[in-house]
C-alpha cells in the first residue's frame, strides 16, 4: 500500500511526460485508451496481444498492460487484484509475500484507478509486485503490471506515475 500511496502522490505531482515521448494507442485493433511513454522506451504487443513496454534506461524495469476478460464490475476487479498479486508471487517464487489492501484514485484525465503491491524476498532480492487497473470504457477492464527488485520499482517511481496519469479514453 505504501508504493501505492508513493505513486499516487507522484500522479498528482506530475503534470507533463518529458518533452521526448510518443503515445500509443491500444488495443492496436479497436484502441479503447492511449498511453504516453517516454521516447526511449520500447512497447510491442506480445503473442497474446498484451502490450509490453521496458524502460530505455539499461535497467530492464518494464510492464505489462492486460486485458482483464473475466473482470467486469469493480467488484470483481477488487476480488481479482489480490489473487493475481498471489499468482504472480507464486510464479516468481517470492516467500512470504505481503499483499497489500486494493486502493483507489482518479487521474488528472478522471480515470478512476484501483492498485495494490505486494511484497517479499525471492533469492534473497526484494521484490515489489505493482498493479494498476483501470476501465476506460464501462466495464472493459485493463492491468498494469510489473514484478521487479524493490530498488528497480523505486527507481522508476516517478515516471511510472506520469504514464499512469498520461492513460487517456478514446
Amino acid at each position: 500500500m505504501k508504493n501505492f500511496l508513493l505513486l499516487t502522490a507522484t500522479l498528482l505531482l506530475a503534470t507533463a511526460l518529458n518533452l521526448n515521448a510518443k503515445t500509443i494507442k491500444y488495443p492496436e485493433k479497436d484502441p479503447a485508451f492511449s498511453i504516453t511513454l517516454p521516447d526511449d522506451w520500447t512497447a510491442k504487443p506480445d503473442k497474446d496481444g498484451n502490450l509490453d513496454c521496458e524502460a530505455g534506461d539499461g535497467s530492464k524495469f518494464s510492464f505489462s498492460i492486460v486485458p482483464s476478460k473475466e473482470v467486469n464490475t469493480e467488484a470483481d476487479l477488487k476480488a481479482f487484484l489480490p489473487k493475481l498479486a498471489q499468482g504472480m508471487a507464486d510464479g516468481a517464487k517470492i516467500e512470504n509475500v505481503k499483499v497489500g489492501d486494493v486502493g483507489e484514485m482518479t487521474t488528472a484525465k478522471k480515470v478512476k484507478l484501483f492498485g495494490l503491491n505486494a511484497k517479499g524476498p525471492t533469492s534473497g532480492v526484494d521484490m515489489i509486485i505493482t498493479l494498476a487497473a483501470f476501465a476506460p470504457k464501462k466495464d472493459t477492464y485493463f492491468v498494469i503490471m510489473s514484478v521487479e527488485p524493490a530498488e528497480v520499482d523505486k527507481a522508476h517511481g516517478k515516471m511510472m506515475g506520469e504514464i499512469i496519469d498520461s492513460i487517456t479514453p478514446l
